[in-house]
């Protein structure tokens, strides 16, 4: 503990070793604390803000931010115009703080560049001044940070960075630092260096050639393939060869993790490689690896149930409402309720949004899809949207249906005659060309078939208390491709654009996200039913166009859910009314 601010500077001039003195902080704090002079009182606050500041990667940082957006610390708190600091940076030996000091002033409004000459050859001394064990990874990691803030700081005021870079150079090989430091500091150099001379990045790649062939670095064999990989376009060589290398690391990776999902990581990142390589023999094996390797995926189910009495009372308010609904309600009243309901689904903000629990940042989350494919999704947390689907929207849709039928309310007849006469669909978009001949569609016709499907096992399935698959499956595939035929339907009708002429000249239907991105359509249908349907069929959600157009679902993947689903998104989208366009 310093008993004045003299025995703290003394500290500071004999402190030179790399790692950072978390104590520090605290023992200013008690320095300031026991001082009675107001001047040395603001000194002591002034260096405690100065040691809370972090270096990192070339910039001064504050040690915390609030959820505010607010620091700490802040240039503000300098509430003498840097007096003190412009008098420490000049009056200090020691070039690890002498550094830090110069450094504060370059980033603060008094930014000349003097203070960043002084920061560099400062930085530079001191790196070059220390020495630290080969297992000391605390040290080669402080090092690193040491000489990424000179390196960018010579970068961003052209001082001594060539100088900088032959030192990087000498030392690589001398094992001064250790293998993955090297890798890491030339990495670093790569992605934020300006107008790196060709000799170094030829030495980088010498360098990291000879690491590969000889195995000096057995287990940073994949580190240095990608530094090759990012070097070669830069010296115009192939880096082919070594896309090829690593994807052989990656298959070799992929044997030791047998019956383990992890695998299917492996293979992906090995087939990326191939296909940068053009290994057409390479990609064709590993892709039946993959396929093979789906058979031990086990991708079990873990429910984690929670109730609570507001969520008791939430169920008994629908429970009660539903009854009346069913009850006293007409068959239309009933539709309706769901066609305009703004409870029953979620908002559409909830569809890009994600509970991320925080032991996701602790391990590798590997995301599949219904094929078992890994997705190259970059979400990776608990959809909310897809929480609310399946926790409440579900279950008020259910209850809706399941009483409705019981009730005698809803039907196949009367969600038919509900389309027939509240939704465009019971248009008739048919006429007679040239030879007489109808054409065009009766969506009524082209829907009934597979709502009856629907009803008839929902009936079946009330009767005998139990849920069917099978029955499912004609009702889901013919309601998912019909709901796109009606999409483009309503597109072409309200003027928005349905095709698209490729570059060859040819005419191509534009996709069913496209058809959904458009600005006409967006202006009449609401965002949250938009959301709905981005969810219901694409790879925002349950991509059931793709599943089912691709038979992607097995038998037991088909339920009572999504038909309820689907009939809730035919509803939404029938509610509209337009002048037909010819």
């Amino acid at each position: 503990m310093f008993e004045n601010s003299q025995e703290y500077y003394e500290y500071l001039e004999k402190d030179t070793g790399l790692l950072f003195d978390f104590k520090l902080s605290n023992e200013v704090l008690n320095l300031r604390d026991k001082i009675d002079d107001v001047e040395l009182k603001a000194h002591c606050s002034y260096e405690l803000f100065f040691t809370d500041f972090i270096i990192n990667n070339g910039k001064i940082k504050p040690k915390m931010t609030l959820a505010t957006g607010q620091t700490y610390p802040d240039f503000a708190l300098f509430d003498d115009n840097f007096a003190y600091i412009k008098l420490r940076a000049e009056n200090v030996e020691n070039p690890k703080y002498k550094a830090k000091y110069n450094h504060l002033l370059w980033e603060s409004k008094y930014k000349h560049n003097n203070y960043a000459y002084k920061a560099i050859d400062n930085y530079f001394a001191f790196i070059k001044s220390v020495s630290f064990a080969s297992d000391d990874n605390l040290s080669h990691h402080a090092f690193q940070s040491y000489f990424n803030s000179l390196f960018i700081l010579s970068q961003a005021v052209n001082h001594r960075k060539e100088e900088v870079l032959q030192y990087l150079i000498s030392i690589i090989g001398s094992k001064k630092i250790n293998g993955y430091k090297e890798y890491s500091l030339m990495q670093f150099i790569l992605e934020e260096g300006k107008k790196i001379e060709k000799v170094v990045l030829q030495t980088f790649f010498d360098y990291s050639n000879k690491v590969t062939e000889n195995s000096i670095f057995p287990d940073l064999a994949r580190e240095y393939l990608q530094l090759l990989i990012l070097l070669s376009p830069k010296l115009n060589i192939s880096p082919k060869p070594y896309h090829n290398k690593l994807a052989e690391f990656y298959v070799a990776d992929s044997k030791e993790q047998k019956e383990n999902f992890v695998v299917h990581d492996f293979y992906l990142k090995a087939l990326t490689h191939y296909q940068k390589a053009g290994n057409k023999k390479m990609i064709e094996e590993v892709s039946v690896l993959t396929e093979k390797a789906k058979r031990n995926i086990n991708l079990k189910t873990v429910k984690i149930e929670h109730t609570d009495q507001r969520l008791q009372e939430y169920w008994s308010v629908i429970n009660k409402f539903t009854d009346e609904l069913t009850e006293k309600g007409q068959s239309k009243d009933i539709y309706e309720y769901i066609t305009h309901s703004d409870r029953m689904f979620p908002k559409a903000e909830a569809l890009t949004s994600a509970i991320r629990p925080v032991m996701f940042d602790l391990i590798n989350v590997v995301t599949f899809d219904i094929n078992k494919n890994v997705s190259g999704s970059e979400k990776s947390g608990l959809n909310s949207y897809f929480l609310h689907i399946q926790n409440f929207s579900l279950r008020q849709l259910w209850m809706v249906f399941s009483k409705g039928i019981k009730n005698d309310k809803i039907s196949h007849h009367s969600l038919i005659e509900f389309l027939q006469n509240n939704s465009w669909y019971g248009q008739n978009f048919t006429y007679r060309n040239a030879d007489g001949e109808i054409e065009g569609f009766n969506w009524i016709e082209l829907l009934s078939p597979s709502l009856l499907s629907f009803f008839l096992q929902s009936e079946i399935d009330i009767k005998l208390n139990k849920s069917s698959y099978e029955g499912y499956i004609l009702a889901i595939d013919s309601l998912v491709i019909k709901f796109e035929g009606l999409l483009r339907e309503f597109s072409r009708n309200i003027g928005a654009q349905t095709i698209e002429i490729k570059e060859n000249g040819t005419e191509e239907r534009i996709s069913f996200e496209k058809l959904l991105d458009n600005e006409k359509l967006n202006a009449l249908i609401p965002k949250d039913d938009v959301a709905l349907f981005r969810f219901l069929f694409t790879s925002d959600g349950m991509n059931l166009r793709n599943n089912i157009a691709h038979c992607f679902y097995k038998t037991n993947d088909y339920s009572a859910g999504k038909g309820l689903l689907l009939i809730a998104a035919l509803l939404k989208l029938g509610k509209y009314k337009f002048e037909r366009k010819e």
